[in-house]
């Protein structure tokens, strides 16, 4: 996984999403709090794209799990729970990979914001499927 490849999605790359670091189990993403991620009241970041940015590293941390040129994973199950609003950018997502079987990949993930609060937790699910037209 590279920015190239996470910017492959035209969300990623409108939230300005960026790889920090990522090995085989392990992602870590950032993306610059922006008014573009502001909800609803002033000086709140909307839900979704917190769980976005949760979600694109969890899939990111897959990498090495799987061949990326044959299968692709796709987002079964996330579930969030959401804590606090940030105090400052940039927001840091830190997953990891806790299984990795044949077809089904779960990860654990944590959003920070630039005070190392916890903003957002998040376990996921993903299924492996074939990717008809490889990359």
């Amino acid at each position: 996984m590279n920015n190239e490849r996470l910017r492959m999605s035209p969300v990623h790359k409108n939230m300005q999403m960026s790889v920090v670091r990522v090995e085989p189990g392990l992602a870590i993403l950032s993306m610059p709090l922006t008014e573009d991620l502001r909800g609803y009241f002033e000086g709140s970041v909307h839900g979704g794209m917190l769980a976005t940015l949760a979600d694109a590293a969890s899939a990111s941390c897959l990498d090495g799990a799987y061949d990326f040129n044959s299968d692709f994973p796709v987002t079964t199950d996330i579930h969030v729970r959401y804590y606090r609003q940030p105090k400052g950018g940039p927001l840091v997502a830190e997953a990891k990979l806790v299984h990795g079987g044949k077809r089904l990949l779960s990860t654990d993930c944590s959003v920070v914001d630039a005070e190392d609060r916890v903003l957002v937790r998040t376990t996921a699910t993903f299924m492996l499927v074939h990717n008809p037209s490889p990359l």
